[in-house]
C-alpha cells in the first residue's frame, strides 16, 4: 500500500524594505473575499467596524523588479503604490508541522482570515518567490497588479538606427 499526497506551493513575501514595516505607512486589517498568498495585493475596501475593512482589488499599483536575491526570490520595488496594501501575514505555528506541511511555501492566508494589508509607498522594495508573479520574473522587468498579484509586463526592445521599428 502506499500513500501519495501533494502540498501546494504558495508565494511567499517579506516586508523588511517597507515604511509601513517601520510604521512610516498604515497597516490595515483587512477581511479576505477570498484564499490569498502573502505578497498579493489588495486595496482597503468596505468597513466593517473600527479598524477591520473587507478586501478589494487594488488599482494604479507598478513596480520594477530589481534584482534576485541569493535564495531566488525577487526584489521588487514599488514605482506606483496606488492604492495597493501588500497582504502579509506572518505563518502561525508551522514549525509544530509534518516536514514538508511547515515549509513557509505552504502558508496561506484563508478567504475569511483577517490580515495586515501593509500600505505601499513609492521606493518600497518588496521580497517575493516566484510564485507571487504572474509570468515570468527577471531583472529589470515592469510590473503591474491584475487579480490581486503582480503581472509580469514584458518590455519592448528600443528600435535600432536604421531599423524597421
Amino acid at each position: 500500500m502506499a500513500i501519495k499526497y501533494t502540498v501546494e506551493e504558495h508565494a511567499v513575501a517579506f516586508v523588511t524594505k517597507m515604511l509601513a514595516s517601520t510604521y512610516g505607512k498604515h497597516i490595515y486589517n483587512i477581511e479576505l473575499t477570498a484564499d490569498r498568498d502573502n505578497g498579493n495585493v489588495v486595496a482597503k475596501g468596505d468597513f466593517i467596524e473600527l479598524d477591520l475593512y473587507k478586501d478589494k482589488a487594488s488599482t494604479d499599483v507598478a513596480g520594477v523588479i530589481l534584482d534576485q536575491a541569493a535564495n531566488g526570490n525577487w526584489y521588487v520595488e514599488v514605482t506606483e503604490p496606488g492604492d495597493g496594501l501588500l497582504v502579509y501575514q506572518v505563518p502561525l505555528n508551522y514549525h509544530e508541522s509534518p516536514r514538508d506541511l511547515a515549509s513557509i511555501k505552504t502558508f496561506y492566508n484563508e478567504k475569511g482570515d483577517v490580515v495586515r494589508g501593509y500600505e505601499m509607498a513609492k521606493g518600497d522594495v518588496i521580497e517575493l518567490s516566484a510564485k507571487a508573479f504572474d509570468g515570468t520574473p527577471e531583472k529589470g522587468k515592469t510590473l503591474t497588479v491584475a487579480d490581486y498579484k503582480w503581472k509580469v509586463v514584458t518590455t519592448v526592445a528600443p528600435s535600432t538606427p536604421g531599423g524597421n521599428g
